[in-house]
């Protein structure tokens, strides 16, 4: 940095947005420059050590009675100036000012903008976050640092600061942010369940202290606050989704096959629900839903019959969840949704007669956990919501832990919570931040199963954490580690299999890890190994295929995902010339799938791809009936997005020749540290990125 300058830089501000100047204030001069660039030469001169001082009028201006004196005096000895704009600084007059008089210091193109609140699409308008001075100084629609936590985030926002500040590309700090918490991660991760068992411990001390303040009963009545807000819900429970009211005939068939009696109906109701979770397991889903809308009706007739058995309202919304796995399962993402609030709302009307209940807070997060999960394979419409229903849904699980602190269950769910809050930070491309949820999933199963490693059901989901975590890595072109991971999670879910046998979901996620495997294989170099490992996997898919039930789109949605890396392996062996057929009957698949599910995010992704690789291997677009489905992808300038969303975004842009939004989208993805194979190696293909990328 320069040396004449007093000062690194001035945090011009309102003082409605003192919290966020504060914060600005200590994130920047608390920054370590990473040591091998100090004193390298870069835009903005020789790197230092440190960025400070920084001048913040209402600390530095305190024991001072001319301020207009010293505001003109520090503007003139900042290097910098960092504006925190939100609509209080937009009507600020003297953030204005400020803006002016660094300007007219001939630096107007040190001046940079992190948005704390307001609108950031243009200046100008009533409800923007951007002083007006920007725009008289030539800055229309700067480019900003957003703090919030669906945009940039809090750590984004300050390296991108930084490397304005500085004059060094975002990448490069990014890397050595990530290096330097990796190897923190790493230390704990020596440590195993000893660190694992501590941060469980953190984990309920620190809601502990909160308890201290307010009871559990406080924190779950400030909860239920928001819930009605989020689920939109119905304070009557009588008229709750109108217990989905059941054909009488059928429901009287039910009864007399249940006997009469109150008891004997809720029996046959859980005998019914045990039988449908056979039939789930086993793959046959409509036979499973019908099992389940039985039970259902069964629990409705015993609740109506006495309002006051909780125990039949709870099972009630039990049975909700089960209908709305289902639905899941088969891509009716609407109707899934249905069972999953009414889930919820049932849950919700549970807390509201027993708040120090600590079983119903729980129920609470895994109902949110599953509206969440829903969220992530719909359309890119909303995923702020996402990322609320995983955020308030952790919540939930740490109050049942403040009002049962000693329950060994509810700890164990502080692991699927991590998961499902992955990836709601993956669904705003949030990268570093699922990479550390996904950690701690896994350092909290590793530690749960260490208590219990017979425990199938325990080993089950240290398996799904391993996949994720690896599924993270991968997309940040952590090859090596996330191979590393999804081999530990296989071993680990081959191992259940044995156990049982005719599971074929087991048998299908057995088969997607081991082809994610076969394509990091080839990607550290093992072609052979790969290749083998592929043709191995074909027989078994359509063994799969044809004993599945054909309702269930997951099934068909890996198989898909199967033909994919098999075309694109054999087009990095053998030359897209080699794959037009196979990318021809891919494309298809996808787009009979895309066909019967359009809702579904994942399908529309996997048709976007197969299109690209028939484009690719036959160097012509699809034919128009494909063109005129295909995922339009209208992400706005600004906008935030899942990286799986953009990445596909980026591909049809570039079969259409859209060349600004190619750039705009790629320069989103890399900053995020976006470096998954097959995109990095489009970007490259394409002059997207230069060749060191990834």
């Amino acid at each position: 940095m320069n040396n004449q300058y007093r000062f690194k830089a001035y945090i011009s501000y309102s003082h409605r947005d003192e919290r966020w100047a504060s914060w600005l204030h200590r994130a920047l001069e608390s920054y370590r420059v990473p040591r091998k660039l100090i004193g390298s030469q870069h835009g903005a001169g020789e790197i230092p050590s440190r960025i400070r001082p920084v001048f913040r009028d209402r600390d530095d201006l305190s024991s001072s009675s001319d301020l207009g004196g010293i505001v003109s005096q520090a503007l003139a000895d900042s290097e910098n100036m960092i504006v925190v704009c939100s609509p209080a600084a937009a009507a600020s007059h003297w953030v204005n000012e400020e803006i002016r008089q660094f300007a007219g210091l001939g630096r107007p193109e040190r001046i940079f903008c992190v948005i704390v609140d307001g609108d950031p699409p243009s200046v100008g308008k009533e409800s923007t976050c951007f002083p007006r001075a920007l725009a008289e100084i030539g800055q229309v629609e700067p480019l900003a640092a957003d703090v919030r936590k669906w945009a940039d985030g809090k750590r984004l926002s300050k390296l991108k600061l930084v490397s304005g500040m500085l004059g060094l590309p975002l990448d490069q700090l990014r890397r050595r942010d990530l290096q330097k918490r990796q190897k923190v991660w790493a230390l704990a991760a020596v440590a195993g369940v000893l660190i694992s068992a501590i941060l469980i411990s953190a984990i309920t001390a620190r809601i502990s202290a909160q308890q201290r303040r307010d009871s559990g009963e406080s924190l779950v009545a400030y909860k239920l606050s928001e819930l009605r807000t989020m689920l939109n819900v119905t304070e009557n429970p009588e008229e709750l989704n109108k217990l989905k009211l059941w054909d009488q005939q059928s429901l009287d068939r039910l009864i007399d096959k249940a006997e009469t009696g109150d008891s004997a109906l809720y029996q046959s109701a859980m005998k019914l629900r045990v039988q449908g979770n056979e039939l789930y397991q086993s793959g046959a889903l409509q036979d499973a839903l019908n099992r389940y809308r039985e039970s259902w009706a069964l629990l409705a007739e015993s609740y109506r019959r006495d309002r006051s058995d909780q125990t039949a309202f709870f099972e009630l919304g039990q049975a909700e969840f089960y209908i709305g796995q289902v639905f899941m399962s088969r891509g009716e993402i609407g109707a899934a949704e249905e069972s999953f609030m009414a889930y919820a709302e049932i849950t919700r009307q549970l807390i509201i007669l027993q708040p120090k209940n600590a079983e119903w807070v729980l129920e609470m997060a895994f109902a949110l956990n599953n509206l969440g999960a829903l969220q992530t394979k719909r359309d890119i419409s909303n995923p702020e919501r996402t990322l609320q229903f995983m955020q308030s849904a952790l919540e939930y699980n740490q109050i049942a832990l403040v009002l049962d602190p000693k329950n060994d269950y509810y700890q164990s769910e502080l692991g699927q919570s991590q998961a499902f809050l992955a990836d709601a930070q993956r669904g705003v491309c949030d990268l570093e931040g699922a990479l550390q949820s996904r950690f701690k999933g896994v350092e909290l199963e590793q530690a749960i199963l260490a208590e219990d490693p017979d425990d199938t059901d325990k080993i089950e989901r240290l398996a799904f954490a391993l996949s994720g975590y690896s599924n993270v890595q991968l997309q940040m072109g952590k090859v090596a580690e996330a191979l590393l991971n999804v081999k530990r999670s296989l071993a680990l879910l081959e191992g259940v299999l044995r156990g049982s046998p005719g599971d074929q979901n087991k048998m299908r996620q057995i088969l997607d890890r081991q082809q994610n495997i076969a394509r990091m294989n080839a990607l550290q170099g093992d072609t052979a190994q790969a290749s083998a490992v592929l043709a191995s996997l074909a027989p078994k898919w359509q063994s799969l295929l044809q004993t599945s039930d054909a309702t269930d789109q997951r099934v068909a949605q890996n198989y898909v995902g199967y033909q994919l890396t098999r075309d694109w392996f054999a087009m990095q062996m053998d030359g897209p010339e080699a794959v037009r057929d196979a990318a021809r009957e891919t494309m298809a698949n996808a787009a009979n799938l895309f066909r019967q599910h359009p809702k579904g995010r994942e399908n529309g992704n996997l048709f976007t791809q197969a299109a690209f690789q028939f484009w690719q291997a036959n160097h012509e677009l699809p034919p128009p009936d494909i063109l005129s489905m295909l995922p339009q992808y209208n992400i706005t300038s600004g906008r935030v997005r899942a990286c799986s969303d953009a990445s596909m975004a980026v591909r049809r842009a570039i079969m259409f020749g859209d060349t600004k939004k190619e750039r705009a989208l790629t320069s989103y993805l890399l900053n995020a540290g976006y470096y998954e194979d097959s995109f990095i190696q489009i970007c490259k293909e394409n002059s997207l990125c230069d060749e060191n990328a990834g």
